[in-house]
Order: C-alpha cells, then sequence, then structure tokens
C-alpha cells in the first residue's frame, strides 16, 4: 500500500502529442470514462507519441498508466530513448519497453530519478491497427510505503455511489447515479512509534495525494485515486497495556472530486 504524491501531470500545457490534440486533457482526468486516443494513427506501423515536459528538474519514482490498449510501448526520459526506466518489485519486465504487452492498467516503480521530460511512445495495439488509447497517465514519486499492512478485516474499502433516488406515485424506486467514489478505512494495531510519526507527517500535509493500494505491472486490480485523510488522527492510542506494545488507530480516506 502506497501514498504517492498528486500527479505531476496537470495541465495541457505540460502536454506535447503528436496527434489528436483535442483529448489530451484526458490523460490528468480523473473520470475513467475519458480517454485520449488518436485519430488516424489507426496502424501499427504509425507511432503515437505524448511528452510531458516539466517546468523544472522533477524527481520521479512511480508512472500508471491506466486504461489503455497497447501492445507495443516504451517510456523514457529527457527525450532519449535508451533513457528507459529500470522496474522494481518483480514487474513483467525490468525495463520500460514492452514488445508484448496483454495489460490494460500498469503500475510501475522505479529508483527516484529527476527528470526534466517523460515520453510515451505507442508503437501498437493489443487488437492490431487500432487507434492508440490511454484513459489515464499519472507520474509522481512516492511519500510513504506503508510499513505495516493491515489484516483483511482491517482494509474495508467501498465504491460508494452518488445517487439520487426517486419514490415515484405507484411506490416503486427510481435510481439516477451521478458518480462512485472510494471510501477507505485502515485500520492499524500494534504500531511502533516510526510509523505513527510518519503517518502523523502524511496526515499533517492537509494536502491531497494519490492512495495506490497494491499496485502491480500485472493483473492490477485498478485500485488507485486520489484522497484526502478526513477525521481526527487517532494513532496515539496505545494498543495494549503495556506501552511498548505500540500504537493503533484507524486512516480514514475520501476520494477527491474528478
Amino acid at each position: 500500500m502506497e501514498f504517492i504524491k498528486s500527479n505531476f501531470l496537470n495541465t495541457t500545457t505540460q502536454l506535447t502529442v503528436n496527434n489528436n490534440t483535442t483529448t489530451a486533457l484526458n490523460l490528468f482526468n480523473t473520470d475513467q470514462f475519458y480517454q485520449y486516443y488518436t485519430d488516424g494513427l489507426n496502424s501499427d506501423l504509425t507511432t503515437g507519441s505524448i511528452t510531458i515536459t516539466f517546468d523544472v528538474t522533477t524527481a520521479v519514482s512511480r508512472i500508471a498508466l491506466l486504461d489503455h490498449n497497447l501492445k507495443k510501448f516504451r517510456l523514457y526520459y529527457n527525450g532519449v530513448t535508451a533513457n528507459t526506466f529500470t522496474f522494481t518489485g518483480s514487474p513483467a519486465t525490468t525495463t520500460s519497453y514492452y514488445t508484448s504487452n496483454s495489460e490494460t492498467s500498469q503500475y510501475f516503480r522505479f529508483d527516484t530519478i529527476s527528470v526534466s521530460s517523460i515520453t510515451l511512445d505507442m508503437y501498437s495495439t493489443k487488437v492490431a491497427d487500432s487507434e492508440k488509447a490511454l484513459g489515464r497517465f499519472i507520474v509522481s514519486d512516492l511519500v510513504y510505503d506503508m510499513a505495516q499492512i493491515p489484516s483483511a478485516k482491517d482494509y474495508d474499502p467501498n465504491f460508494v455511489p452518488k445517487q439520487i433516488i426517486h419514490t415515484l406515485s405507484d411506490g416503486g424506486t427510481r435510481i439516477h447515479n451521478i458518480r462512485n467514489k472510494w471510501n477507505t478505512n485502515i485500520k492499524l494495531e500494534y504500531i511502533t512509534t516510526s510509523i505513527r510519526d510518519s503517518l502523523k507527517s502524511l496526515y499533517d500535509s492537509e494536502d491531497t495525494f494519490i492512495f495506490c493500494a497494491f499496485g502491480t505491472s500485472t493483473a492490477w486490480d485498478r485500485v488507485i485515486y486520489d484522497s484526502v485523510w478526513t477525521g481526527p488522527f487517532d494513532f496515539y492510542q496505545y494498543s495494549d497495556n503495556a506501552t511498548v506494545a505500540g500504537f493503533s488507530g484507524t486512516i480514514r480516506l475520501k476520494e477527491t472530486p474528478s
């Protein structure tokens, strides 16, 4: 379970795409129903390209590609194709160059690198000769990697609908679904003072961050979202009568607006 910084990609002025600039803003739209897609590059012999350029050199260590259809693609930095990322954490490949990808969403970890730009070259699609598509492009850096994972019963993620419920004259019910948002409670017990203090730093930031539950480059369930920590910081509670047993408390996360 990781907490990472808000997406470093947050404006179209950072983006350079070689096709269909109209949909480029969807690359940082948190609504999963919107995508960037090419228009007229529906051939595996043509390359779609997306470059994110930063105003200042930026430290990055996490990249997520959500809802894409890419079979062959390359991620690299500072405009040099040889500058691929070296992934950690048992990814499908150790370098950011895929030739036969079958995943639709991927979360990549790597040691922190200071970069001025990141480029994604999209060569071919899983269904041959389709337009290249990508739902969201997240570039970030690690804030906190949870040192202690909760038990299953203490991890409570909910995908909560925002609904307008109408009760009709005949007693029937009609529902208008507006949007679903994540609402997650994570209870931790017997944590050390060091872990408590790290969590307190995250809480004190009073800022939006991205929560990724179990990010991986293969068979990922795509649970990643912008969130805020709501409610009190209650990790000063002792877990047992013996103070050396550590502390207990709950992280209460709510997803931010799209």
